[in-house]
């Protein structure tokens, strides 16, 4: 028994079907890929069609003469627009920055100028009931000035109208407290004409007028103050000399040596009772 095998009967050769070189539409011919090498294949046909368009895009360059004389052009308007810059707009822009400069320090110089004027303006009157003693102090200090360089020689106030005893009386000191802040408001450089005139046509009269409500003339007279209790302080007013015209209270003005002693008494006795407050811890 041959145990080998039989040789198999041989095949007659299949003839292969011709294939095109050319595909119908003049392209070369691409067999359909099979299932095994279709990512391959296009793969290959998008890096052909890139290769494609960056022949056109070669094919499209100007050539290296033109290239040339662009970038030469080019070279020559950022030559002339550096120029332009350097000698045009350079210095005006040296120029509009100074002028800025100058322009902001005169500007500041104004706001300065204002600033200052509105601190000299704050001028609120004086409420004398909530003061300390320190703030006392100032206050009766600036008023005995203005009264005795401003109000008295410069309005002709006589001791009639303003009793040597005023600074004794507490409406008196404030009735001449707010004339004087009213007086500093009027004549400030920013008020109108008017606030002046109505100080004087209104404003100080009314006060002068005040001032003969708040002291009793029948009581106070001049070089005199009564206190409550009917006792006379002060000293009597002084005789004239022989031959020496005796003038009348209405006509004599309101100098300080008429009331300064009577000053320097109702200060003390304020400030006393100002500190005494504080010690108790009565604030207001």
């Amino acid at each position: 028994m041959n145990d080998s095998t039989p040789d198999q009967p041989q095949q007659p050769d299949q003839p292969q079907p011709d294939r095109p070189d050319t595909a119908p539409d003049g392209g070369p011919y691409n067999p359909p890929p099979s299932a095994g090498t279709s990512a391959a294949v296009r793969e290959m046909r998008r890096l052909r069609d890139e290769v494609a368009q960056l022949r056109e895009a070669v094919a499209g360059l100007s050539q290296p003469g033109e290239l040339r004389t662009q970038v030469q052009d080019l070279a020559t308007r950022h030559t002339e627009l550096a120029t332009a810059v350097s000698q045009t707009l350079v210095p005006e822009l040296a120029a509009l920055r100074q002028f800025a400069t100058e322009e902001l320090g005169h500007q500041r110089q104004q706001l300065d100028a204002v600033l200052q004027t509105l601190s000299r303006e704050q001028n609120p009157p004086v409420d004398w009931p909530q003061l300390t003693a320190d703030q006392a102090r100032d206050q009766w200090a600036v008023l005995a000035q203005w009264i005795a360089e401003i109000l008295v020689p410069w309005y002709e106030i006589s001791r009639e109208e303003l009793p040597d005893c005023w600074a004794l009386h507490r409406p008196a000191v404030i009735e001449l407290s707010w004339l004087r802040s009213a007086h500093v408001q009027a004549y400030t450089p920013t008020s109108a004409p008017h606030v002046a005139g109505e100080w004087h046509q209104r404003w100080r009269p009314g006060v002068v007028a005040r001032l003969a409500q708040v002291i009793d003339r029948r009581l106070c007279r001049p070089g005199e103050h009564l206190v409550p209790q009917g006792e006379s302080q002060g000293r009597q007013p002084v005789p004239p000399r022989p031959g020496e015209r005796l003038i009348p209270p209405s006509q004599q003005l309101a100098e300080g040596q008429h009331w300064r002693e009577n000053y320097f008494a109702a200060v003390e006795a304020d400030l006393r009772w100002r500190t005494q407050r504080e010690s108790a811890g009565e604030t207001p």
